[in-house]
């Protein structure tokens, strides 16, 4: 540092540009992809070397670059999208601040072939460092053909914060997923080491390509969406409510063909979703908003990831409200399920039948209280204390309530009277000194997770399937499962890459034989996805296994027998960190008969 102002020199000034530009071979994959589509090319390939990280190669059938324009391509803010400040409120095209060039040849080495269809012959241009070496004609195809290597070989500070190969690979399909679902017009295709890890052909709809991309669970559990009000038009597809997964990752908005990341659209698109699914989920979705130019500003992010709107508030609108008009309509699923955004049954009709109408009401919903075993009349004797045969410990005696204890957070239950369920979901004792109540959810969880974590090192009991489960994933989270494929077997869950989009499960865990295989593998890979780099694996693990836990635990809203309770509170007694779930959250509380006097003014 100096206490003298200077002016940086040319190639200190391009690094720190790149650094806004260029973050991760991903970063690269973006702006050269988008700059053949700006191109006019419907044919793209894409060539990575270790996740992107030694090698990154765009190809595409593009207009090309003729001889003259070459040297432009890497000086800065050369660009043939804009020319005066107002044809940024007009532009159509991903880049318009001619740096993405320039930057990338100021942090690597960059090797363009080049040729217009209407040239005998191509270019040939290498730069590094910022500067160009050669420039000289070359035989090519018409085109572009742009290879990057040496990625931050001259600024090895950056290259030291790149993660591991797979993470930048997965964030580089991750970046073509994006591109490949706004362009069905354009044929993508990605290969990693020589490996094809992702395919998306031409195809004539929209809806055909979101299905390629987003996988085929998506593609059958998902609903189409389209409204409009004046200049704004809104079209895409959404996730019916039986499609969750477990993070907000796989909502992706577009506004004019271009991705971007706004909280407050999907904002809109979750308070839709509400009243349909369960807490702690997410639905999946991706909608095109299309919009005049000079409505939206796109200039206000460096990677352009984020705009402004002119008029925010009326776009949030239309955004929830198209949603949850489209949750309304009616729908069976492949099971057979009718969803509604309003659970409450219409005048004098049974509570079990199914029912066409669908309304959207603020209320509380009928469902907090439905199949409770408090509907049921007194004259059922509902309320009478069954004692459960719970294993006695000696130091309780003087209690049979419950007991938290030591830093572990062990839970003592013994000699409890069982008096029933509240909505399904809370299991509620009676001892001597007040109320204890149970989340049987969130108790199972605990249970669930210190299982699994107890199989590792062992040799954990596994429950084959009849027949492999197959699931679709978008190849991004593909790329992940190849390094966890030994963290999975240490559980018990068999799990093998079954080609470029999917894995395929063909052993259970023990504990978790009778879940649902499928949800399990999506809830893994939206964990292993989630953070990814960012955590330690010990980290990723613990997710994972909590992940797990919870798909396979017993839900709320469903009902237990009294034998089955009586399981859960031994296992929960010798389960350790028993007083929280895998969140968390307390697994139970006590009310005291002090607290319970002094709500009713007795004290």
């Amino acid at each position: 540092m100096t206490d003298r102002i200077a002016v940086l020199s040319e190639e200190v000034a391009n690094q720190i540009a790149a650094g806004e530009v260029v973050e991760r071979p991903a970063s690269i994959v973006k702006e050269l992809v988008e700059n053949a589509l700006d191109a006019g090319a419907t044919d793209v390939r894409v060539e990575l070397e270790d996740g992107g990280c030694k090698t990154v190669r765009v190809i595409d059938n593009g207009s090309g670059i003729g001889y003259e324009e070459v040297a432009l391509v890497f000086e800065r803010h050369a660009t043939s999208k804009m020319v005066r400040l107002d044809d940024l409120y007009r532009i159509g095209s991903f880049g318009f601040r001619g740096e993405a060039m320039a930057s990338i040849a100021s942090i690597a080495r960059v090797d363009l072939l080049t040729r217009r269809p209407e040239d005998l012959a191509g270019t040939r241009a290498i730069a590094e460092a910022g500067s160009i070496i050669e420039i000289a004609p070359a035989g090519c195809p018409a085109g572009t053909s742009i290879c990057v290597t040496n990625i931050f070989g001259n600024v090895p500070a950056r290259r030291k914060f790149l993660k591991t190969q797979s993470t930048e690979q997965a964030a580089c399909l991750d970046a073509m997923t994006r591109l490949a679902l706004a362009r069905p017009d354009v044929r993508f295709t990605v290969f990693t080491d020589g490996r094809e890890a992702l395919s998306a052909p031409k195809v004539p709809d929209i809806g055909q390509r979101v299905g390629m991309v987003m996988g085929r669970e998506f593609d059958r559990q998902s609903l189409t969406l389209s409204a409009s009000r004046e200049a704004l038009r809104l079209n895409g597809f959404i996730s019916a409510p039986s499609y969750t997964r477990s993070n907000s990752k796989s909502i992706y908005l577009f506004v004019n063909s271009r991705f971007i990341r706004d909280t407050s659209l999907t904002h809109a698109v979750l308070g839709a979703y509400r009243q349909v699914i369960e807490p702690r989920r997410y639905p999946a979705a991706v909608l095109f908003l299309d919009l005049p130019g000079d409505e939206v500003d796109i200039n206000v992010h460096p990677a352009k990831l984020e705009v402004r709107f002119k008029n925010a508030r009326e776009i949030y609108d239309l955004v929830g409200r198209a949603t949850a008009q489209t949750l309304a309509r009616p729908r069976i699923q492949p099971e057979g399920f009718v969803y509604r955004l309003d659970p409450r049954p219409e005048p004098g009709a049974s509570r079990n039948a199914p029912s066409g109408h669908f309304t959207v009401s603020d209320s509380v919903p009928y469902g907090l209280y439905r199949r409770s075993q408090f509907e049921r009349s007194i004259s059922e004797d509902l309320f009478s204390r069954r004692s459960l045969d719970l294993p006695v410990a000696s130091d309780i005696d003087r209690n049979p309530a419950v007991a938290v204890c030591g830093d572990a957070g062990e839970v003592r239950l013994a000699g409890s009277a069982f008096l029933g369920s509240f909505a399904d979901t809370y299991l509620v004792f009676a001892g001597p000194d007040g109320l204890i109540l149970i989340d049987q959810h969130a108790a199972h969880e605990r249970i669930l997770l210190e299982r699994l974590k107890a199989s590792f090192g062992g040799r954990p009991a596994s429950q084959p399937l009849l027949m492999p489960e197959v699931v679709s994933l978008p190849p991004s989270q593909v790329a992940f499962f190849e390094e966890a494929l030994s963290l999975f077997s240490e559980i018990g869950l068999e799990v093998e890459i079954f080609g470029r989009d999917a894995v395929a499960v063909k052993a259970l865990p023990a504990v978790l034989a009778h879940a649902d295989a499928r949800a399990l593998i999506l809830d893994a890979a939206d964990q292993l996805t989630d953070g990814a780099g960012a955590v330690s694996l010990e980290e990723r693990r613990d997710r994972i296994l909590a992940s797990l836990a919870c798909r396979a635990a017993v839900k709320a809203n469903q009902t237990l027998s009294p034998e089955e309770v009586a399981a859960l509170c031994r296992d929960l007694e010798n389960t350790p960190f028993a007083a929280t779930c895998p969140h968390g959250r307390p697994t139970l509380i006590t009310l005291s008969l002090y607290e319970i006097e002094r709500l009713f003014k007795r004290k």
